[in-house]
């Protein structure tokens, strides 16, 4: 058993090093917390809108914003619009609502395609593209 001078001068040491360990613990709970807000986003479903509603008129306006953007193929929007949707009424409210980029979603949850995030901007696109496939010529 150490005692006298030696006793205090590894006690001072001993505290210093538990400090150290301390302060980079407290370090490395701080530094973790941006990771854990990145993962609080809502699951993709729950943040997109639901289509199952949505206008023949609508759905050919998101069609034509998607295309325009880049969202989706224009070999895709263009076999719709050339079947299930040649008849839409491109002054309807709906046709220029969607045409802007906005889904009149179900149960009046709207989606703004422009402010949501890249990779739901595609994922709306891809929902309302399927939607429209299923509309009846």
């Amino acid at each position: 058993m150490i005692s006298g001078p030696a006793a205090n001068g590894s006690s001072v040491l001993m505290e210093a090093a538990l400090r150290k360990i301390s302060a980079f613990l407290v370090c490395i709970a701080a530094c973790s917390q941006p990771a854990i807000a990145q993962m609080s986003a809502p699951p993709i479903p729950s943040a997109l809108p639901g289509v199952a509603k949505i206008s023949a008129a609508n759905a050919a306006g998101v069609l034509k914003y998607c295309e325009e953007s880049g969202l989706v193929s224009g070999v895709s929007v263009d076999s719709i619009m050339a079947g299930s949707l040649t008849k839409t009424d491109q002054t309807s409210v709906d046709y220029i609502v969607g045409s802007s980029g906005q889904i009149l979603g179900d149960a009046g949850k709207n989606f703004s395609i422009s402010r949501a995030a890249p990779y739901l901007q595609s994922r709306a696109c891809n929902l309302v593209l399927e939607r429209a496939k299923t509309f009846k010529r």
